[in-house]
Formats: structure tokens, sequence, C-alpha cells
């Protein structure tokens, strides 16, 4: 009997390890609370990393839209960025300084993306199916 409750509690002790690494588990209600994590074309990546890095200090808080990690669909569906257009897509044109109607260029404060960064964004917005 020793032996069983011994074996049983050193396979447990084995499996620990396995369940660690996620902040939440692979079902689609959490990947609609806490984004997809990454994910998505190559070209969107590229651009995430570019907003995470950017944009994500003030757009993760409270008083601010969330999408430091966000979708590429959800960008689309909160009306921050449309499939194929520069000027239609509210996140480009405020980074750009061609936004109307919305007070305030970004990022506040910081320093303005470079030629590259936005040609990664541009890339991502108009190439998006």
């Amino acid at each position: 009997m020793t032996k069983l409750v011994l074996s049983a509690v050193l396979g447990l002790a084995l499996l620990a390890p396995l369940s660690c690494g996620k902040a939440y588990n692979s079902s689609s209600y959490d990947a609609d609370i806490y984004g997809d994590g990454g994910g998505g074309t190559p070209a969107f990546q590229a651009a995430q990393a570019i907003l995470r890095d950017k944009c994500a200090t003030c757009h993760t808080q409270a008083s601010h839209a969330s999408w430091g990690n966000i979708s590429e669909a959800q960008f689309i569906s909160l009306g921050l960025v449309t499939a194929g257009s520069l000027t239609g897509s509210q996140l480009y044109t405020k980074i750009t300084g061609n936004s109307t109607g919305i007070p305030g260029n970004m990022p506040v404060g910081g320093a303005n993306l470079s030629a590259t960064e936005l040609q990664t964004l541009e890339t991502w917005i108009l190439n998006i199916q």
C-alpha cells in the first residue's frame, strides 16, 4: 500500500510542471477575454509587436481601450482598423497625425514612430484579408 501511495505522489509531482506556463486555458471564452496572445499573420504579429512596445503602456489601462493583446479581428470590430484602408483606420490616422475630430495624436509625450515602424503598420493594414 505504501508503495502505491508513494508511486501516485511521485507521478503527480512529475506531472505538476506540465501544468505551468499558461495564464489562461485555450477555451474560446478565455481567448475572447484575454485576446489571442499574438497569433495571426506575420504582418499582424510584426504590427502587434510595435503596438505593444509603443502604445500598450497607456492602452492597457482602464482609462483607455485595452488593446495591448487583442486579435486582428478585434482591432477591426472595435473600429480601430479598416481592412485595406489607411485613411479609414483610426489607429493609423491617430498615429500619423491625420486624425480629424479626435483630439491629440499618438503617442502622447512619446517619440513618433519611425518610418520603418509606420511601414510595418501600413503593410499589416493594407494586407488584412
